[in-house]
């Protein structure tokens, strides 16, 4: 249940008008042009809409998001990824919440739905090995590699949560937001990546427009069932 209520015949030209306005100020953040926090501008659209447009819980990670972007366009590594964390603790509530509300009762949980859980399970656990084999090591030893272990286990938590969705734009958007973060840590923390802020930035606004546009009650009049749009 979002924050504030909006009339159902205006979501659908609100979320393209929406949609609309972020990319332009995506193209804007992009763009050889100087301004303070400009990253915060495309942000601030999905965070200032999903207060009509999302469940309270997409809000605030979306909120923790742009105060994480904030903190990263003031080169505050620590409060940037404290901030991302607390925005996947909220991402990972929603997803746990909306799968015992409408995937759990559908599925009921048969072996089938199982071994799909265990498959996804072990993919994440992967990942999330791979993370604390090659990244995690190369961080300083302190708070900071305590922190990024604590980010890893999250975002691998908030991925997992995603894939259980049966929805391709949360299970896109989810893995978009962990190659950006990978390519963000292993540029950090092990060796420089060409075109990171591309990469990173590109892949990171991708994700929080796909799973801000997944979470609105915007449908397609004619759903492609494998795509659970």
């Amino acid at each position: 249940m979002s924050i504030l209520k909006m009339n159902e015949k205006r979501v659908r030209p609100v979320v393209f008008a929406v949609t609309g306005l972020f990319l332009c100020l995506t193209a804007l953040f992009f763009a050889p042009v100087d301004i303070p926090h400009k990253l915060c501008l495309p942000m601030g659209v999905l965070v200032l809409s999903s207060l009509w447009l999302t469940p309270w819980e997409i809000f605030m990670a979306l909120f923790f998001s742009i105060l994480g972007d904030y903190f990263g366009s003031c080169g505050i590594f620590l409060a940037q990824m404290g901030s991302f964390a607390v925005g996947h603790i909220f991402y990972i509530i929603f997803f746990v919440r909306r799968f015992h509300r409408k995937v759990e009762p559908d599925r009921k949980m048969t072996a089938k739905a199982k071994g799909y859980f265990m498959m996804l399970s072990i993919c994440v656990l992967s990942l999330l090995a791979l993370v604390f084999v090659r990244v995690v090591p190369c961080a300083p030893a302190g708070v900071l590699r305590t922190g990024v272990s604590i980010y890893a286990v999250l975002i691998c938590t908030m991925l997992l949560a995603a894939l259980m969705q049966r929805s391709l734009l949360y299970a896109l958007g989810a893995l978009l937001f962990v190659i950006s973060d990978f390519i963000l840590a292993w540029n950090k923390f092990v060796e420089p990546v060409p075109y990171r802020d591309i990469l990173v930035l590109g892949t990171y606004l991708s994700a929080q427009w796909l799973l801000f546009v997944r979470a609105t009650p915007y449908r397609v009049k004619h759903p492609v069932h494998l795509l659970r749009f």
